[in-house]
């Protein structure tokens, strides 16, 4: 640990205990009107280790980095307060009895926020290591302590009946035939979706435009939104508040981004930026809510949203600028309530078409980052349920299950900035696990037999293309007992042409620890191009692919195994070093965003399991 990383991210406030109240606030902050426990100043035991601002020897500064709101407060109303309204107006966020609901108009409006009872998670399974320091846990890949989880796309609400024409019942080749269910009925919502014969048609019902939704994965590859240059810096990390702590909700990063100079986390108690040079804080945005619940996972020109609220609703969105560290917008956003005790349910949010696409509910909806405009949304209705849905590039894709005298499976392609349908296409039985692994090019993956289908679509007529494999690994890596709803990061890479996808792991005899391979496939064709050779026998972390080919982290092994930077060949797959890490971050890399910038190597565990680091910094040009 350096020591520049300590005192409080924030400032001079005590830290929350696990799952406990939060921050009180100190003067010159934001009133809360959250907590009537925490007194403005009081301080608490347990508070996590920290860098301040520009010290680098650990010299304390300030609450929050003298941060200010940039949110004026209504007159004779704090900043915690619920928007008033004049004598004989409903509040517009309620839903009149025996109407379909609708979604927050856009007021400026400030959070009211109260204080939860909340409960400690249960303990889970060690990691099978030697160091106290880290809580042990099998080898990735293998079966883990069950958790009751939420299937995202399932439980939809049934619809009344309807007639409309038939989807043909045959299946295109290469789908097993469907069965024929009988048809749910039909429900009213914001906006109908008719899809008859391949041909999309959309109808507005009731104010907003349209479309559809679910759950998805993201690009691996994807850009972060930083600017290239800025300089390289030297070797540094950050510690992981209650990184030996059962709490592994606490330390779970929402998002990792990388500008041009610094690198950004944003995790439960606030967003915290740290300069890439010094890797002293360069700012830090407590949560405006009790907690912080979600974030986009890319940047688009240095903005992003965060979603907060309480440990038992996230209801809020706000915009960011990275460039100055500030928020500058908020605004309601629709929400659902968690239907398991303990448990916190998430929006999943996408990047796209500079939209933060929200996925809550049985609804998607789009917000603009510059100013926080939502400029479409949509219900699933007239017979169809959202199975899954995935944004990348400029297009949201969606897959959704439509009961049309049997049902069916649609494939929809939405352009993300104004939410006009691209095309859509009717396609073959996708099973349970159907989903969306790229929106960009678009990609829906099924199960078959122990392995997996990817099929390629471009909205033209024809037999797709399909990319028929073993057993890959579609595991999730950023995945937390409790935390329910975001958006899965997984291991693949799609760039030129290419799909990157990694083996399943396996066992290294003698090891504690797993190994795998990466494989490319042709978009084209279908075909496997090559399997990597010439890697470690360790799991391989994706940092972006390019012209090159893929970059890769060998993530290592803390005790006998150093982490290495390696470039396999665009054209044979073969292993080539780059640079090799210390020993002493070998594994840090397994459930990580990683980046990588002018010989400069950041890592950024998802959570708290089999690590005790929120930020690495590595320079691999350092003499």
């Amino acid at each position: 640990m350096s020591e520049q990383h300590t005192g409080d991210p924030y400032g001079d406030r005590p830290a929350p205990p696990p799952w406990g109240p939060p921050y009180a606030g100190q003067q010159g902050d934001p009133a809360d009107p959250r907590s009537s426990h925490s007194q403005p100043g009081q301080p608490a035991d347990g508070r996590p280790a920290y860098p301040q601002p520009g010290q680098p020897t650990g010299q304390p500064t300030g609450p929050y980095a003298a941060y200010q709101s940039p949110f004026p407060q209504p007159p004779g109303q704090s900043m915690g307060a619920e928007p008033s309204y004049p004598q004989g107006t409903a509040d517009p966020r309620q839903t009149p009895p025996g109407q379909p609901w609708q979604p927050y108009p856009q007021q400026p409006g400030y959070p009211q926020q109260g204080v939860h009872p909340q409960q400690s998670p249960p303990q889970q399974p060690p990691y099978g290591h030697p160091q106290n320091a880290y809580p042990q846990q099998p080898p990735y890949g293998h079966p883990q302590q069950p958790y009751p989880q939420q299937v995202a796309g399932q439980a939809q609400p049934p619809y009344p009946q309807q007639t409309l024409p038939a989807y043909p019942q045959q299946a295109p080749p290469g789908y097993p035939p469907q069965p024929t269910p009988s048809r749910p009925p039909r429900g009213k919502g914001m906006t109908a979706l008719f899809v008859a014969l391949g041909l999309a048609v959309l109808l507005a019902v009731g104010g907003g435009t349209a479309w559809f939704v679910a759950r998805g994965g993201s690009d691996a590859s994807g850009d972060a939104g930083g600017a290239a240059g800025g300089g390289a810096g030297g070797t540094w990390d950050v510690p992981l508040p209650n990184a030996n702590s059962m709490d592994f909700t606490s330390g779970f990063a929402y998002a990792g981004w990388l500008t041009d100079s610094a690198v950004v986390r944003a995790q439960r108690d606030g967003l915290l930026a740290y300069d890439l040079k010094s890797g002293s804080r360069a700012w830090g945005i407590p949560t405006p809510g009790e907690e912080l619940c979600g974030a986009t996972p890319e940047l688009t020109g240095g903005k992003g949203a965060i979603a907060y609220g309480t440990a038992h609703l996230c209801d809020h969105l706000a915009g960011l600028d990275t460039a100055t560290g500030k928020l500058t917008w908020k605004i309601k956003i629709p929400a659902e309530k968690p239907r398991l005790a303990n448990s916190r349910l998430v929006p999943r949010i996408m990047s796209a078409g500079g939209m933060a696409v929200l996925y809550v509910g049985d609804g998607l909806y789009a917000y603009r980052l510059s100013d926080g405009r939502r400029v479409w949304g949509v219900k699933a209705d007239l017979g169809c349920s959202f199975k899954d849905v995935n944004a990348n590039g400029d297009q949201v894709a969606v897959l959704m299950t439509c009961y049309v005298k049997g049902q069916s499976t649609v494939v929809a392609v939405v352009d993300a900035a104004t939410g006009k349908g691209v095309w859509s296409r009717k396609i073959g039985d996708v099973g349970l696990m159907g989903s969306v692994l790229s929106a960009d090019p678009t990609i829906i993956r099924r199960e078959e037999g122990d392995g997996n289908v990817f099929t390629v679509l471009d909205g033209k007529a024809g037999k797709p293309v399909e990319i028929k494999t073993g057993k890959v690994d579609m595991l999730a890596m950023n995945t937390v007992a409790f935390i329910d709803g975001v958006l899965e990061q997984r291991r693949y890479a799609v760039h030129g042409g290419r799909l990157y996808l990694a083996t399943f792991p396996e066992n290294v005899p003698g090891k504690l620890r797993s190994v795998n391979k990466a494989l490319a496939f042709d978009l084209a064709t279908g075909k496997q191009v090559w399997q990597s050779s010439g890697t470690q026998d360790t799991m391989l972390t994706y940092v972006r692919a390019d012209d090159q080919g893929l970059l890769a982290l060998e993530v290592g092994d803390r005790r006998d195994l150093a982490p290495r930077l390696i470039r396999l060949d665009a054209a044979t797959g073969a292993a080539k070093e780059v640079a090799e890490l210390p020993q002493k971050y070998g594994t840090d890399g397994e459930r990580a965003r990683v980046f990588e910038r002018d010989g400069a190597v950041m890592i950024m565990p998802w959570t708290s399991v089999a690590t005790k680091f929120a930020v690495i910094h590595v320079n691999t040009k350092e003499d």
